[in-house]
């Protein structure tokens, strides 16, 4: 009876220390996943920062050249519409260049 008593408490410490050592790294992993993701995050961050910076430098450049043949008010209105036209494309094709980016670099992440 003591055997028994001795093999039963040796298999609960066996089954703890395996619970323990599942939820550490469960905890690692999870860490891992977060600092990647805070990362792509912050890369995009300062990605779109720095492009929207090139754009408007870019915008004000070809303005400029528009004005010389059309006017300033003209290039500003091309430039208006080159916008409009970039945002509903945007619109349009969100799912394709939001949106399954997004989810694949998600599910890559979290399911692998």
């Amino acid at each position: 009876m003591p055997e028994i008593r001795e093999q039963l408490t040796s298999i609960w410490i066996e089954i703890r220390e395996t619970l323990r050592l599942h939820l550490d790294y469960a905890k690692l992993t999870a860490t891992e996943k977060l600092s990647v993701l805070l990362s792509m995050m912050g890369l995009a961050l300062i990605c779109l920062l720095l492009g929207s910076i090139v754009i408007f430098i870019v915008s004000l450049g070809l303005m400029l050249l528009l004005a010389k043949s059309t006017g300033l008010f003209g290039a500003c209105m091309i430039m208006a519409g080159i916008y409009a036209l970039m945002l509903i494309a945007a619109i349009i094709f969100r799912k394709q260049l939001i949106i399954n980016p997004v989810t694949r670099f998600l599910s890559h992440l979290f399911l692998k």
